[in-house]
This record gives C-alpha cells, structure tokens and sequence, in this order.
C-alpha cells in the first residue's frame, strides 16, 4: 500500500485547500487561493483566511493525530475506528500501516459536516437498508466489540465506519431524512435506547431545540435511539465544527469550563441570544438530569453562508457517568456538588438577565423529574 502524503479538501464541490503530510508527522493545511477570495474560515482560531502554511502544535500528534481540531472532527471515533481496523484486516492490511492521511481518505466524501478528502480511498459498496433487522444488527454490532467474526462486517463499515461516537451506531436515509441509530454497547443495559429518547423527548419540553427523534421497537430490549442528522438537511451536508475541534481541545478529558463555550457561542454568533440562552437551557439540563458526559465533542456548531455561525441542535443527552465521577465540563470551576447559584452565575456573567436565568432554571428543574427515575 503506498502511503498517501497529501489529500485535497472539497466543500460542495470547491477546493477548501491542501493536507500534507510534515516530515515529523504533523499535518500542515493551506487554503486554496480561489477559496481565500470568497470562502470562509473553516476554523476561525487556528485557520484564518490566509495564504500561509498552517501547521498544527505538537500535541496534537497524541490528541488529534497531527491534525487540526476541523479535520480530526472528521475521522471516526471508538466505534468507527473499530469498523476501519476490521475493513483493514479484511483486507489484510496492517493497522500499523495506515497513516491519519490514509484515515482520511478512507473516510473520504462519507464524513460527518461538509467537508469531503479526495484522493479518496473509500470502498465501494452496494448496501440495500430497506426491511433491516435492527436486532439482527445489535447482534453484529455485539460481535464486533466482542472481536468475533461478523457475517455483516462489510454492511456495517459502509453503514457506521465513519460515525463519531463511542457507542455502535449505524447512518442511514429514511423517509426522506438522514438518521444515526444508535446500538447498546458491552456495558450498556437493555434501557439504554428508551431512556435517551425519553431524555430527548423531555429536553424537547425544557425548551432545548434537538431534531426528530424516535425509537425502533426491538424483540429483545427496550428498543433502539433514532435521531435525525443536523448536518444534512434535504439531502445536503451542512458545514459542521465540534466545539473540541474549534479549541483544539483533548474531548477525553476534563478540559474547559462552561464559561468557555459561553465566551465561544457570543464571539461566533456575535452575541445571538437565541443560541446563548439555548446552550443556558443545556447546561441546565446536563447538571439536573446528571449528563457527566458533557465534553467538548458533544456541543458543535453550524456555518450558513447566510445565518454566518450558529448553535447546532442538542445531541447526546442522557444519562451518563465518568469514572472520575464529575462532569467533562466544570461550571463555574466545579466537576460535581454544583448549584444553582453556579449556574444562574454563568448565564449572567454571559449576558443573560438574573431573572432569565432563574426562570428557566425554575422551569427544568420541574420539567425534568420525570426523568429522575434513571438516577
């Protein structure tokens, strides 16, 4: 297998620039000049529009695989990397062997947000989704994780292999929309499914804007979370940018404060109130529904040539521990025994009125005992 060295980056058919690989395996970006003239910034910290060769600082070989945060947002995470390093041996490829250039180009057009990495090494298969047997799926996904052989290996790299996440999961179009399914993991109960939909239906009622969600009854548990994808909308992909990709921040570990990403909503959307009382009504609902997973990669945000930078949907809300047992994310400097005061604190300091915050403060904490019994 040669090596790839470089991959041109395409957003809706125009060249964004060029990845190449440095001699110290750091992944250097430049934008292409067309794109200078009349694009935007993909990343507007670490990428400015400008005509200079960008490379990343060196951590981030260990954290991002010598990538920028914006290209490391899209290489699959635990699941789909496992998918990749099955396709890879299938094919009797060494994983050692493949660079994050190659990743990549494996992920290739298939990738979460916008952008697309040619020359690309994606595989081409011919997957028909109608009828599918969601159990019989759960049933592979299980295999997969328990390093067993898997009759639908080729199905579920084409279906899953460039996923974000750490829980199975499959993309698939339905009804004239794009969903994520997701599947129990090892350690997962038979609830998993049910509960995050009915975290989703009750954060839908505190306020906080998510897309479509449903639950595919299942012959052997609960049944299966189905959630409509925010970076496609009828049919077209959406310029997508996670919060950890924007910070070039380490999303698997204890890395920012509230106060961060309050700072970071009002700079980019230039002070949209809509989009800072949304991340308010979040953050108050992680606290309350004990959400610890609330880390950088689970808050995201959208680009619209017209609408300029903006708040994506909610994701990813249910309940959830951390081994260390405090949220990824502090507010007001604290991981656990948070207040209410801490949070009114925050949405204050943000802009938002005290009573604002009270108000909607008041109206989760009522709305969101329905949930209680899952912790």
């Amino acid at each position: 297998m040669i090596e790839t060295k470089t991959l041109e980056v395409y957003y809706h058919g125009e060249k964004v620039g060029t990845l190449a690989e440095t001699p110290d395996r750091r992944i250097a970006f430049q934008y292409d000049a067309k794109w200078i003239r009349g694009g935007f910034p993909i990343s507007p910290f670490s990428l400015p529009l400008d005509n200079r060769v960008f490379v990343p600082a060196e951590n981030t070989r260990e954290r991002f695989g010598g990538l920028f945060g914006v290209f490391a947002d899209s290489l699959p995470d635990t699941w789909g990397q496992l998918l990749l390093d099955r396709h890879l041996d299938s094919m009797g490829l060494s994983r050692g062997s493949v660079s994050t250039l190659d990743r990549l180009a494996y992920v290739g057009r298939s990738g979460m947000g916008a952008l697309e990495y040619y020359p690309s090494h994606e595989s081409d298969f011919s997957i028909n989704t109608a009828g599918l047997d969601f159990d019989q799926i759960a049933k592979e996904c299980e295999n997969i994780l328990s390093s067993k052989e898997s009759i639908q290996l080729d199905m579920l790299y084409q279906m899953g292999g460039s996923s974000g996440g750490t829980r199975p999961k499959v993309l698939l179009y339905d009804s004239g929309k794009d969903w994520i399914v997701k599947f129990p993991s090892k350690t997962d109960s038979s609830a998993n499914g049910i509960m995050e939909y009915e975290y989703s239906l009750c954060a839908k009622t505190c306020g906080i804007h998510m897309t479509g969600t449903e639950l595919i009854p299942s012959k052997v548990c609960d049944g299966y979370f189905k959630t409509e994808r925010f970076d496609r909308v009828n049919g077209a992909k959406v310029f997508t940018i996670t919060f950890a990709g924007l910070l070039e921040a380490d999303f698997r570990a204890p890395a920012c404060d509230y106060e961060a990403y309050f700072k970071l909503v009002n700079v980019l959307t230039r002070g949209n109130k809509k989009d800072r009382e949304q991340l308010y009504r979040i953050m108050c609902f992680n606290v309350l529904t004990h959400n610890l997973d609330d880390h950088t990669k689970n808050f995201s945000f959208l680009y619209d040539e017209e609408k300029g930078w903006r708040l994506a949907p909610a994701y990813d809300l249910t309940y959830s521990k951390t081994y260390w047992g405090e949220h990824t994310t502090s507010v007001n400097r604290k991981g656990i025994y948070i207040e209410k005061e801490d949070l009114i604190k925050l949405g204050v300091d943000a802009g938002m009125s005290k009573k604002d915050c009270m108000s909607i403060f008041n109206e989760l904490q009522e709305k969101t005992t329905v949930l209680e019994k899952y912790f």
